[in-house]
């Protein structure tokens, strides 16, 4: 049995029988030590506290909570704040598991998560963690409102990650985007780089800006286009994510 298929067998039997996921409902915790996750009153793309006025936070760790209306679309179950409108939304082909993981046996999947509120003016960083088990994310599909991250890293990789069914890549990942000013609305967009990824956790955090700005910064013009395109074109609720 080649090492690919192998692989997507593993991810395929995990998913389904919900069995050895690394996040909060299934275990280890990604904010443990030595793991990934960062709240951002503790990480160094931060400070600010979850809950701060001005901030907004909205986080996954099952993808199952049916609250939200349409076909593809969860409702954040670890906790929001600050936020008037939050949502994650993903492709036909693409469901939640026995685990309450997201995967697809067949599909590359794409993942939408979308945040709506009031923020805080002037210079903004808005941050997307997540987790993956299995099949890696195409990381240049990582996007906010159609813009590429200012910084990406991978915060946790284990290329061995002990489950009933054998050894699979388990993986936190990073992203964040330096913005001049806020948006109407906030979607960061992400997908797998084949199909066969478990998703096991999404957490977005947005708040000010207080460390330099990294990279080159785009000029407010620039991102207020972008961020008015991606919040005309939006996700549409009922079937799932838009295309």
């Amino acid at each position: 049995m080649n090492k690919t298929y192998r692989l997507t067998l593993i991810a395929g039997l995990m998913a389904a029988s919900g069995i050895a996921h690394a996040d909060l409902t299934n275990g280890p915790d990604p904010y443990a030590a030595g793991k990934g996750f960062d709240a951002p009153h503790e990480a160094a793309w931060g400070g600010w506290s979850r809950g701060d006025t001005g901030t907004l936070y909205a986080e996954w760790d099952t993808f199952v909570d049916s609250s939200y209306p349409g076909t593809f679309t969860a409702a954040p179950d670890v906790g929001s704040a600050g936020a008037s409108d939050a949502y994650l939304s993903w492709n036909s082909g693409t469901f939640a598991a026995g685990s309450g993981n997201l995967y697809s046996f067949s599909v590359i999947e794409q993942f939408a998560a979308n945040i709506v509120g009031s923020v805080a003016s002037g210079p903004l960083r808005a941050v997307l963690q997540f987790e993956t088990v299995g099949t890696l994310a195409d990381y240049a599909s990582i996007l906010l409102n159609g813009i590429a991250p200012t910084f990406t890293s991978q915060t946790f990789y284990d290329s061995s990650y002990p489950s009933s069914f054998g050894n699979v890549p388990l993986e936190h990942y990073l992203a964040y985007w330096d913005l001049p000013e806020a948006a109407a609305s906030y979607q960061f967009t992400f997908s797998s780089a084949e199909h066969s990824l478990s998703l096991g956790q999404v957490a977005l955090d947005i708040g000010p800006n207080s460390a330099p700005v990294s990279g080159v910064p785009l000029p407010a013009a620039v991102w207020m286009f972008g961020a008015g395109l991606m919040a005309l074109l939006g996700v549409n609720r009922k079937k799932g994510l838009a295309v």
